[in-house]
């Protein structure tokens, strides 16, 4: 009988929390386009956090600059890969 008490007092005090909205890493130094132009390679993968920030449930207004910065640099680094004409 005690077990069932303590069991739904459990149950009770987990559904009234307020569960956190999930949010991507955002451990991650500062880039600039000019090091996503010489490091191609990191694009891919920066652009992959970005979308996982843009699918998260955070506000957008907690997204961090790193995030912000960097999804910008890689974008336009991406760009700028794509119109340099290949020798």
């Amino acid at each position: 009988m005690r077990t069932t008490i303590v069991c739904m007092a459990l149950l009770l005090t987990g559904c009234g929390q307020r569960q956190t909205p999930s949010t991507p890493h955002a451990d991650m130094p500062a880039r600039n386009w000019r090091y996503y132009v010489a490091n191609p390679g990191e694009i891919e993968p920066m652009q992959k956090i970005c979308r996982e920030w843009a699918g998260s449930s955070a506000p957008s207004d907690t997204q961090p600059a790193v995030v912000t910065t960097n999804c910008r640099a890689a974008a336009f680094a991406k760009s700028q890969l794509a119109i340099t004409p290949k020798d």
